[in-house]
């Protein structure tokens, strides 16, 4: 996490959760919050905010009438670089929806190692949500 001086002090002159935005209890264990993707320090929080926060796994890329348009195309362009595309077909050409794994961020453990920090990219037909 990434956690310099004016975080520091930050997170000692908390008086409120950052997430819920009630106060710190008396004797009430607080926590340093930080976004997953980034390692960016956020707020101090409540154990129990932190433990129910989640980050989306996923980003909505929502196109109008994508499986009308020329979607092989894009499914042509994310083939080239690494990682599985996932799809629903109505044919070849035509796709509901697709979607990609892609690296968010890498980030580092306490050994040193890096990691990938991977989200997926959803790519939906809005014209297929439509009435």
């Amino acid at each position: 996490m990434v956690f310099n001086k004016d975080d520091k002090r930050n997170f000692e002159e908390a008086m409120v959760c950052h997430i819920c935005k009630k106060p710190f209890e008396a004797g009430e264990l607080k926590v340093r919050d930080h976004c997953n993707l980034t390692s960016k320090f956020r707020g101090a929080a409540h154990n129990r905010c932190n433990v129910n926060y989640k980050d989306p796994k996923f980003f909505s890329v929502i196109f109008h009438n994508l499986s009308g348009y020329d979607s092989h195309l894009f499914i042509k362009q994310l083939r080239k670089t690494k990682g599985d595309i996932d799809c629903i077909a109505n044919n070849d050409e035509k796709y509901i929806l697709f979607s990609k794994k892609v690296v968010a961020n890498k980030i580092a453990d306490e050994k040193r190692v890096e990691k990938d920090v991977t989200r997926e990219l959803r790519f939906l037909d809005s014209f297929r949500f439509m009435p």
